[in-house]
C-alpha cells in the first residue's frame, strides 16, 4: 500500500482513566497516539467504550476524533458499535487494548475481513484486577482471530505466549514511546521556578516518584526505605505525584518513620513537568511493571532513574550508566541504589543525565509512529488469516 494514501485505522480501549479525573498509562497512550497519528498523516478514530465523562469531554473539546460508545466492557452491543463504525469509517485495520475492546473487537474484524491487534500493556496477574478466569477464556478462544500482538517488554510478551494463549510467531516487542517534544530537559530558570512553586531550597535533593498509589508500584517500600534515605542524605526530599488507595497509609506510616517533612505528598497531576524539573533523580519502586512511562518521561527531562529489577524495567535502566537498579520489596537496597544515585548526581550527573536522555530518545514518539503505520501497512497488504 502507497504511503500516499492515508491508512484507515481504529485505535480502542476500555476506559481512559481510573475514573472521571484521572488518565491511566493506557488512556495516556491513546490520546497520544491518536493526536500523534494523526500528524503522521493517518486517518485515525479512537473508540472507548465508556462514557465520555469529563476526560472524554475534554478530548473532545479538543477535536480529537474520539467516539465513546457508552457501554460496560461486557455489553454485547459492543460488537454492533464496532461494525458500523468499521463500515462507516471504511477501517482497514483496529488496534485494541483491554479486554471489552480487544475481544469485541476481533470478531468484529473477523467479520468485515480486516486485521487487528491486539496490544498488551502488562502481565495482568499482578494487576490489581488480577487475570480472571473468563478473561483468560477468551483470550484464548480468540488467540487465532489476532493478526498481530504488541508488547511493551519482554516479560509482557512471555506472558501473552504462556498466559494469553497467542503464538509466539505473532508477538512482537514495541516498547512506549515518549514525546520529547513534550518533556524536555529544564534550563537553571526551570529548575528554579519549579522549586521556587514546590518551596524547596535550591541545594536540597530531590527525588521524584510518579505513580498511582497502588500495591503493585511500590511506593510503601519506597517511603521504608526514604527513611534511611533521610538519615544518609539530609536533608533531602521525596517528591510523590500521585494518589490512590494506600494514600492514608502512606502519610501514616511517614509520620511513624519520623520523615513527615522529607516527604512532600502532592496528590495526582496532568501535568507532572514541575516535579520532573525541581528533582534530581526519579524512583520508580514497582512490584511488577510492564515498561515505566514514568521512567521514560523523567529520562526525556535528563533525569536518571532509580528502578526496581522487574518486568521490563532493566530493558531500559543500566545499573549505574543511566541509573541504579534495585530488589524489588527492599527498602533497604533501594534506599542503597537512590543513595548512589544522589551521591552520583552530586559528584558529576553530566554521564547520568546524558545516558538517560539517550535512551529517551531512542523511545521518540515518532519513531513509534513511524513503526505503527509500518505494521498497519504490512497487515493490510497481507492476508487476513482464515
Amino acid at each position: 500500500m502507497s504511503r500516499a494514501i492515508p491508512i484507515r485505522v481504529l485505535l480502542a480501549c476500555d476506559r481512559l482513566g481510573y475514573d472521571n479525573a484521572r488518565l491511566h498509562g493506557a488512556g495516556r497512550l491513546m490520546i497520544q497516539w491518536t493526536r500523534a497519528l494523526a500528524e503522521y498523516g493517518a486517518d485515525v478514530t479512537s473508540v472507548i467504550l465508556r462514557k465520555p465523562g469529563t476526560l472524554g469531554e475534554q478530548v473532545l473539546e479538543e477535536g480529537l476524533p474520539f467516539v465513546f460508545l457508552s457501554r460496560h466492557p461486557y455489553d454485547p452491543r459492543t460488537l454492533g458499535d464496532f461494525i458500523r463504525i468499521i463500515r462507516e469509517r471504511n477501517i482497514q485495520v483496529l488496534h485494541l487494548q483491554a479486554f471489552g475492546a480487544s475481544t469485541f473487537g476481533r470478531i468484529a474484524a473477523r467479520r468485515m475481513g480486516i486485521p487487528s491487534i491486539v496490544h498488551v500493556h502488562a502481565d495482568y496477574r499482578g494487576e490489581p484486577k488480577g487475570y480472571p478466569p473468563h478473561v483468560r477464556f477468551a483470550d484464548a478462544l480468540l488467540s487465532r482471530l489476532t493478526d498481530k500482538v504488541l508488547a511493551i517488554s519482554g516479560p509482557v510478551a512471555d506472558f501473552a505466549v504462556g498466559s494469553q494463549g497467542f503464538p509466539r510467531a505473532k508477538v512482537e516487542v514495541l516498547h512506549n514511546p515518549v514525546d520529547i517534544r513534550e518533556f524536555q530537559p529544564p534550563t537553571e530558570t526551570d529548575v528554579a521556578a519549579a522549586r521556587k512553586a514546590l518551596d524547596l531550597e535550591s541545594g536540597t535533593q530531590v527525588a521524584a516518584c510518579v505513580a498511582r498509589f497502588h500495591e503493585i508500584k511500590g511506593v510503601d517500600v519506597l517511603v521504608e526505605a526514604w527513611a534511611e534515605v533521610a538519615r544518609t542524605h539530609p536533608p533531602a526530599t521525596l517528591l510523590l505525584l500521585g494518589d490512590g488507595p494506600q494514600r492514608p497509609a502512606l502519610e501514616d506510616r511517614a509520620g511513624a518513620l519520623g520523615i513527615k517533612e522529607r516527604i512532600r505528598f502532592l496528590g495526582y497531576r496532568d501535568n507532572v513537568l514541575e516535579g520532573l524539573w525541581a528533582s534530581d533523580i526519579v524512583v520508580v519502586p514497582s512490584r511488577m511493571e510492564g515498561l515505566s512511562l514514568a521512567a521514560l518521561e523523567a529520562m526525556a527531562t535528563g533525569l536518571p532513574v532509580v528502578a526496581t529489577r522487574v518486568g521490563g524495567l532493566p530493558e531500559i535502566v543500566e545499573d549505574g550508566t543511566n541509573g541504579f537498579l534495585a530488589a524489588p520489596e527492599d527498602p533497604s537496597d533501594l534506599a542503597r541504589a537512590i543513595g548512589q544515585a544522589l551521591d552520583a548526581v552530586r559528584s558529576d550527573g553530566a554521564p547520568l543525565r546524558e545516558a538517560a536522555r539517550s535512551v529517551a530518545h531512542a523511545h521518540d514518539l515518532s519513531t513509534f509512529i513511524h513503526q505503527l503505520d509500518g505494521l498497519y501497512r504490512s497487515l493490510v497488504d497481507a492476508p487476513v488469516q482464515a
